[in-house]
């Protein structure tokens, strides 16, 4: 696992959005909130989650209230029914579970174990694990930090084939980019026209284990892909990771990170790096030297770790691109 951690993944630092949390309370590195934390490890019922809140029969505060004839196990609004609305229409196939709304032992099933009206019922907005309940772990307001070992609501590290990663990132792409469009932040619409260094999308643990990739604009490719022979960086270099999650089958857009290399002068503390963090929505959680920068402050904390790479972590060797 010794290059699993070194995936600090080449070009951008941590990340999370709407899909991840950060330790203590829902807080993570420099108090971010869950959504904007890039550390964080996705949740069950946080905000990147696939199904729509609008329909989730599990949400006790939406519309669609889980005993409504419009969520029952023919209903619209079923999770498990065909025409289940979801945040994403990317799937991969081989994890996505089999579910039968109509079996008795099927949580979603109105006549079993898992009545969603049952007081029981981890869905039930009465239940100790409503998501919005305080006392639920997946609450980011809880007590459970998200980002301990032990909690319960981490998600299990994903495995896919190299085929189904890049399935996948295909899949889910154009809605990455329409996403990270709406910061009106001029990378965030250029950098998928890099070359991307990554020869398939790869879990990086320091981006709260999303599947990644590496871009780096022509101003910096020819020095990147030197990777640990490259010298300092040009001005004008820029990297960019791009991420995705995959949770019960479901493909999600993560959050994108940029780190640009500025004039010397720019910022002593981080080597003169520009770290931005943008959100699938388009929110810009941050940038160096501008506003929010205390909120990507310890991106340069991670990167200026391999000062001698100029702030920058390499792919490990077998998902370097030819």
């Amino acid at each position: 696992m010794r290059h699993r951690n070194s995936l600090l993944a080449g070009t951008v630092i941590p990340v999370v959005i709407g899909f991840g949390v950060a330790a203590g309370s829902g807080q993570g590195s420099a108090g971010l909130p869950e959504g904007e934390n890039p550390t964080a490890v996705p949740r069950p019922y946080d905000a990147g989650s696939f199904q729509s809140a609008a329909c989730n029969p599990c949400g006790p505060c939406g519309p669609c209230n889980p005993c409504a004839a419009a969520c029952g196990p023919c209903g619209p609004c079923n999770p498990c029914a065909a025409g289940a609305a979801v945040g994403s229409e990317c799937v991969v196939p081989r994890l996505v579970p089999a579910c039968n709304p109509c079996a008795a032992a099927n949580p979603c099933s109105p006549c079993g174990a898992c009545n969603p009206c049952a007081a029981a019922n981890p869905c039930s907005p009465c239940g100790a694990c409503n998501p919005c309940a305080a006392a639920n772990p997946c609450n980011p307001c809880g007590a459970c930090n998200p980002c301990a070992a032990a909690n319960p609501c981490a998600a299990d590290e994903v495995a896919l084939t190299a085929d189904e990663a890049r399935d996948a990132y295909a899949c889910v792409q154009a809605a990455m980019a329409e996403g990270y469009a709406k910061s009106g932040h001029h990378w965030a619409s250029a950098y998928s026209s890099w070359k991307n260094y990554a020869a398939r999308p790869y879990v990086s643990d320091t981006h709260g284990a999303r599947f990644v990739n590496n871009y780096a604009n022509a101003r910096g490719a020819a020095n990147y892909g030197l990777f640990e022979d490259a010298g300092p960086a040009p001005e004008g270099t820029v990297l960019a990771k791009d991420s995705f999650t995959v949770k019960g089958g479901r493909v999600a857009a993560g959050p994108l990170f940029l780190m640009e290399k500025m004039a010397a002068g720019f910022d002593a503390d981080t080597r003169d790096w520009r770290y931005t963090l943008i959100l699938p929505s388009g929110k810009v959680v941050g940038s160096t030297g501008g506003a929010g920068a205390g909120k990507v402050a310890f991106c340069a904390e991670c990167h200026l770790s391999v000062e001698e790479q100029d702030s920058r972590f390499f792919l490990d060797e077998s998902y370097r691109a030819e």
